[in-house]
């Protein structure tokens, strides 16, 4: 039984400890622990990329998702939370920089018909996880731009 490795430490002296729903059960003579050799859960990560391609890229609802993957809709929406979170924890090299929400830029660049951004300085970044995207971002703080 040497190919019967502890999921809590790793050890190979593991001996059977009876049956549980059917399956063999074992304990680890090292640190105690029982278990049964069952497959791990959870989903393939490489699936959740894909789902996550799928809403990001190609526009398909989270519903229709999780019906070609066979989950429920609420981990979809979490797989996408969490690797939204993710790149947005990776995305910005300035601390300093200010994220502008799409509408507010919308009111400080197009909504006036003065000179563009009132000659304040911008970076364009790019996100590196998502090509094609780009994020405007002012090093100038926006209340000092008002108009006299």
């Amino acid at each position: 039984m040497t190919d019967i490795c502890c999921k809590n430490c790793g050890s190979v002296l593991c001996i059977k400890n009876g049956f549980m729903n059917g399956q063999q059960r074992y304990r680890c003579k090292s640190c105690r622990y029982n278990f049964t050799l069952t497959a791990p859960r959870g989903k393939h990560p490489g699936l959740k990329a894909l789902a996550v391609l799928l809403y990001g890229m190609a526009g398909v609802s989270i519903t229709k998702i999780a019906k070609i993957v066979g989950v429920s809709h609420v981990a979809v929406y979490k797989w996408v939370k969490a690797a939204g979170e993710a790149a947005a924890a990776s995305s910005f090299p300035d601390e300093d920089a200010e994220i502008v929400i799409i509408d507010e830029m919308w009111h400080y660049v197009g909504g006036k018909k003065r000179k563009f951004g009132y000659g304040k300085p911008m970076t364009l970044y790019g996100v590196k996880s998502l090509p094609g995207i780009w994020v405007a971002v002012t090093t100038q703080a926006l209340e000092n731009s008002s108009p006299k």
